[in-house]
């Protein structure tokens, strides 16, 4: 229903930039649109496209963050439909943004308390300095679709499915038959990978199927791994964002962790209520105390 609303309001010819609501004159009583994604394309003026990306932003009124690199965007944004739908307009209008597979979702309030605009070395902390020229020399790993994987796991076909997500993002829910890594931060993936080949966890024959929450970590994971030695390695499009709101609960068990004020979203990509602990980053169920601070983990 939230995509049919956005669709509609699209049609409607609504302005552009220059004439986008702000946050102040868009419709009190809309849902709020959380937008997620990102593309991996060559840019080379970032100073510029930081600034004018951060004042066109600005204008409309939306909040969140936008990450560029040279080696492309990674966007996650809040607003109202109107100013998603401005958003999208904006982006559009530069052929290396034009039609960005932004997901959605829907909230009661704004998960970000600000917009930030930031230049970093990758879009998602993986290989340092030379990550474009890095990627670009690996073999591509396929995407499939949540049907398929979906699919594949109704057939019990002979796959491993390697959720490259962090330890504490594993907590709020996960695919029951997994293996994972027990890592805090992606950056510890490689030697942890290295880890699980040297204790049997990994196989590098089995066909495997990497995920996460909304792509991009596979977009660097599921390369990598092809290029040291694992035969047979597919991503899932959208990650599990795109899975569950196409699949929902098949396979799936509990709920998903995201990094903004929301924590955790329902297989129906509602939030939970929870909040995040400041120690240790699990989600905490609205009442209760997070288990570190009882001394069990």
């Amino acid at each position: 229903m939230v995509k049919q609303t956005l669709r509609q309001v699209a049609l409607l010819n609504l302005p552009l930039l220059h004439t986008a609501v702000s946050g102040s004159q868009a419709m009190t009583d809309s849902p709020i649109i959380n937008l997620s994604g990102y593309r991996f394309v060559h840019l080379d003026d970032l100073p510029d496209i930081q600034t004018r990306m951060k004042q066109a932003l600005s204008d409309i009124g939306i909040q969140g963050s936008v990450m560029l690199a040279t080696e492309g965007i990674n966007v996650s944004l809040a607003g109202s439909v109107l100013q998603g739908t401005a958003v999208r307009n904006w982006f559009d209008e530069d052929s290396r943004f034009a039609d960005l597979w932004l997901k959605e979702s829907a909230s009661s309030e704004v998960p970000y308390r600000r917009l930030r605009v930031r230049v970093r070395t990758e879009i998602i902390a993986f290989d340092g300095q030379d990550s474009e020229v890095l990627q670009a020399q690996r073999p591509k790993a396929p995407p499939i679709a949540p049907e398929t994987l979906s699919q594949w796991l109704d057939e019990s076909r002979d796959i491993t499915l390697l959720d490259t997500r962090n330890d504490y993002e594993i907590v709020s829910g996960t695919f029951p038959a997994s293996v994972h890594l027990d890592i805090k931060h992606f950056r510890n993936f490689k030697a942890a990978v290295a880890k699980a080949l040297e204790a049997g966890t990994l196989d590098p024959d089995k066909p495997m199927v990497t995920y996460c929450t909304g792509g991009i970590r596979c977009e660097k994971a599921a390369p990598w791994l092809l290029e040291n030695g694992f035969r047979e390695v597919y991503q899932i499009e959208g990650g599990l964002l795109n899975y569950l709101e196409t699949c929902g609960t098949r396979h799936w068990q509990g709920d998903c962790f995201v990094f903004d004020d929301r924590v955790e979203l329902t297989p129906e990509l509602v939030p939970t209520g929870a909040g995040l602990c400041d120690h240790c980053q699990l989600a905490v169920p609205v009442g209760t105390h997070c288990r570190c601070q009882l001394g069990q983990h």
